[in-house]
């Protein structure tokens, strides 16, 4: 018996929603563009990561306030927490697999993440929580599998930019290129998850938002954990 939270479509996208796929594709390509862009700028360091996010920021925010778009508002806080809690994962990828390395990109760290990481992770959430919703609109199962395996296409696209234009790097495992399998697989999970987190956020109850944002982060820390034993340990 297939669960009825995995299989029940949801309604069917209001002009709101639609409006807000459009502005969330929007900062997609944005962040793909210039990315790719700053692969030509040899100066690039954290400072280039935390203006990007920053003006992702700034373009759903407002987005947000004009359409006075509640969703939205929280769905900005629930990646926020999401990429609070992410720290945890990104200390131990750094300290205990020493696969991860921030030096590159230098400047002031919050734990042992860039000062941007949050930002980062909170616009990754949010863009696969809408694209992902929309998608399980159209098909509960099969647009949840798209959702997953964008995921697993789309992040390592930046994990790879990220080695050539100074934000991070990876070593010491197994890869394709620059980037380890261990992320393409936890990627595959990881958007899937956020996509599921979307349901509860859409409740507009600011303790499920929070707790949303918190299993989001746990589920980085535990589908990398599981990725990274099966393709680096177990074998």
């Amino acid at each position: 018996m297939q669960a009825s939270w995995l299989t029940t479509p949801l309604g069917r996208p209001s002009p709101l929603d639609s409006a807000r796929l459009r502005i969330v594709v929007v900062t997609i390509i944005l962040n793909v563009l210039v990315v790719g862009l700053l692969v030509f700028a040899p100066w690039s360091n954290w400072r280039t990561g935390l203006a990007l996010n920053l003006l992702d920021n700034v373009i759903l925010g407002v987005f947000a306030l004009r359409h006075r778009d509640r969703f939205h508002g929280h769905l900005l806080v629930f990646g926020l927490v999401v990429g609070l809690v992410e720290l945890a994962a990104d200390a131990w990828l750094v300290d205990s697999t020493r696969t991860l390395d921030y030096s590159p990109g230098g400047g002031p760290m919050l734990w042992r993440s860039p000062i941007w990481m949050p930002l980062a992770w909170q616009i990754v959430a949010v863009q696969f929580a809408v694209v992902g919703e929309r998608l399980r609109q159209w098909r509960p199962l099969t647009g949840l599998a798209l959702t997953a395996l964008l995921g697993a296409v789309n992040i390592p696209y930046y994990e790879e930019m990220a080695r050539r234009i100074h934000w991070w790097i990876y070593s010491g495992c197994r890869m394709i290129s620059g980037t380890p399998y261990y992320i393409i697989v936890g990627e595959f999970v990881i958007a899937a998850g956020l996509a599921l987190l979307a349901t509860p956020v859409r409740r507009l109850e600011w303790l499920r938002t929070l707790a949303a944002g918190f299993a989001g982060g746990v589920l980085i820390f535990v589908a990398y954990a599981i990725a990274y034993f099966f393709t680096d340990r177990a074998f």
